[in-house]
């Protein structure tokens, strides 16, 4: 069944509101959001991907968007595939704080618009380290299942639990005052290390290299 709200709805409303958060942080009220290229976008610069990552500490998500059903019901379904997981941990292994996925438990603009602006409420955070043990996908598609049910995921076809936690406060955690920055978060020497080595990956082709940075971008603290 097709997706009743979309990736991109989710990511611009969810991250606007992430980014309107770091900004209230101490030493973060320059803080910006860089949202990759991908798709057909990708095909007509994809070096603009490496050469334009600004310098600074960057906080790496990847958006998911839920399944359509069951609506406005736990478990909310999200999908993950070994290729993207395997990407991201990539960046994990260097910072294990820095790398989530994004969780929104919204399948319905009903209660997108009764949540609204306070979206972060039913959105919830797994952190990607936590999936470094995550077994291959016994399909044919390289696709897990996340069964998303506060404070828990379950990773499937074979059970594999997670805890998750709510975005705004693993945001308000990972800012908290006097807290070192650079020790938590991505430099942009290791974005654009991790950038270059998934489009020497995709070989040229630049449609599969966009899908892989699909959902994903940075959060930027100069």
């Amino acid at each position: 069944m097709s997706l009743i709200v979309s990736e991109k709805t989710l990511e611009l409303n969810i991250g606007a509101e992430i980014l309107q958060l770091i900004r209230q942080k101490h030493g973060c009220h320059c803080a910006f959001w860089i949202g990759m290229k991908q798709d057909q976008e990708a095909g007509n610069g994809i070096d603009e991907l490496i050469s334009n990552v600004p310098s600074g500490m960057h906080l790496a998500l990847q958006f998911k968007a839920p399944r359509s059903l069951p609506r406005n019901a736990t478990p909310y379904r999200f999908t993950i595939n070994d290729r993207q997981n395997n990407n991201l941990l990539r960046l994990a292994t260097i910072r294990q704080n820095a790398v989530f996925y994004v969780l929104p438990h919204y399948n319905t603009f009903t209660k997108m618009r009764s949540d609204s602006p306070a979206l972060l409420t039913d959105t919830w955070l797994l952190r990607t380290w936590d999936l470094h043990n995550l077994p291959p996908s016994g399909n044919r598609f390289g696709t897990h299942t996340v069964a998303s049910t506060p404070p828990l995921a379950l990773v499937h076809s074979e059970p594999y639990p997670a805890d998750i936690s709510n975005a705004g406060k693993v945001i308000d955690s990972l800012f908290a005052d006097g807290k070192n920055l650079e020790s938590v978060l991505l430099n942009h020497t290791v974005i654009k290390n991790w950038l270059r080595k998934i489009i020497d990956e995709g070989a040229g082709n630049k449609r599969a290299i966009g899908q892989r940075l699909r959902g994903f971008s940075t959060f930027c603290i100069s």
